[in-house]
């Protein structure tokens, strides 16, 4: 007895041992489930983009030789209309402004007088022109000879007066012409120096360019030479921004202006922007270089701006397609093809026939087959019934063991009662 005793005692330990080390080993599933949504259905396309402003502008340095930078506005700083952003050194501009002031004084000076001495010479002509032709007059019925002598100064005179005012007028004439390239060049000069200070001419936010300087690209700062026409500093107008994203070619036939748009920013994610499409581009582009998908670019006007968006920001773009009132739908992890057959399970595991339609990133339309106030699983709990993949770890080696079994306890007896 104490033999069966003790090898039932092993079996119980071995049973125990099984159970337990199996109820350790696998895992307790609880299906995850989510209620059947009525009301507004938004169709929409989300697309991935970045904040821009809608009116900007680069200023670049003046095409003026030998710039060197003296001063920026700090980058990051807001500015009015109208404000310095940029100074150049202007010594050699003020020397040839100097320079250039002198001799158009000298200049003017010398039209001044070529002006006078014209006035003068033509009165003094006229007035020997006067006297010739009166002199003539009074001795044209005198003797011949007398007479000829006098028309011959008359006609002399008349020649000298013509010679003489053509030469005044041409020494007036380029007088006049070096006060002109004298003022042009004053003027090129007060040009040039009024360049070297470049001002806004938008309000908005300094933002520095990055520049070549000697084999890399570094940002614009103070005692740089840049080139003339090289850009230098962008100034973006905070006060209207949009939002830059893109459509494959596949969706750009359901985006056009005016459709609505809800923003989210990386930067605020608690924050929903109300928008607008504004433009899309006619012709589409490479998504990427070297990339085989073609998209449209697309432009929205973010409505509520509130003055915390700057150009750069990640955005994401809700572009709505259609609302439909009034409609059922549930999460797409909800719905599953069996037997060819589109179903739900309910929250009690129970199979659902229904029919489907539009869909958008997260839920689908339900037609027929749901009311709406039903809860349904985002699993397939059939799949835990049968026992989901990996839910158990390797049968411990214990349980592969034979256990040996006891003797008949018959044959015991009729042993026994042989003896």
């Amino acid at each position: 007895m104490k033999k069966y005793y003790l090898i039932g005692i092993v079996l119980v330990v071995i049973l125990l041992g099984y159970y337990g080390v199996n109820a350790l080993f696998t895992k307790s599933y609880e299906i995850p489930t989510a209620n059947v949504q009525r009301g507004e259905f938004i169709i929409s396309l989300d697309e991935s983009g970045s904040v821009d402003a809608k009116r900007a502008m680069t200023l670049s340095a003046p095409r003026v030789r030998g710039l060197q930078i003296t001063w920026l506005a700090p980058e990051g700083s807001m500015i009015e209309e109208g404000a310095t952003v940029i100074k150049f050194d202007n010594t050699e501009q003020l020397t040839e402004l100097t320079d250039n002031e002198s001799n158009l004084k000298i200049n003017k000076n010398s039209l001044e007088r070529a002006r006078k001495e014209y006035t003068i010479q033509e009165k003094q002509l006229k007035l020997d022109l006067e006297k010739a032709k009166r002199n003539y007059d009074e001795k044209k019925y005198d003797a011949p000879r007398i007479a000829e002598e006098a028309k011959m100064e008359f006609e002399l005179a008349e020649l000298n007066f013509e010679a003489k005012l053509e030469q005044l007028k041409a020494d007036v004439d380029k007088a006049e012409v070096e006060v002109q390239r004298s003022e042009e060049k004053v003027r090129k000069a007060q040009r040039e120096l009024e360049q070297l200070n470049l001002k806004a001419p938008i309000p908005g936010l300094v933002v520095y360019l990055e520049i070549w300087k000697g084999g890399t690209m570094d940002k614009v700062q103070e005692g740089d030479s840049p080139w003339p026409g090289q850009g230098l500093i962008n100034i973006p107008d905070l006060s209207e921004m949009i939002v830059k994203t893109t459509v494959s070619e596949v969706d750009a036939s359901k985006v056009d202006s005016g459709q609505a748009v809800m923003i989210t920013l990386d930067a605020f994610p608690d924050k929903v922007y109300d928008g607008v499409v504004i433009t899309k581009s006619t012709l589409a582009r490479k998504k990427e270089s070297g990339s085989k998908i073609n998209v449209f670019d697309v432009e929205v006007q973010i409505n509520n701006n509130d003055g915390e968006l700057k150009p750069g920001m990640s955005a994401s773009s809700k572009i709505i397609i259609q609302k439909l009132p009034d409609v059922v739908s549930v999460p797409l992890e909800a719905v599953f093809e069996k037997d060819g057959k589109t179903v739900v399970y309910l929250d009690n595991k129970k199979r659902r026939e229904i029919s489907v339609g539009q869909k958008n990133d997260m839920y689908i339309e339900v037609i027929e087959g749901l009311d709406g106030d039903e809860s349904v699983c985002l699993l397939d709990p059939t799949l835990d019934e049968q026992g989901l993949p990996g839910d158990k770890a390797t049968e411990p080696e214990i349980n592969k063991s034979e256990i040996k079994k006891p003797p008949q306890q018959g044959g015991r007896r009729g042993g026994k009662g042989r003896g």
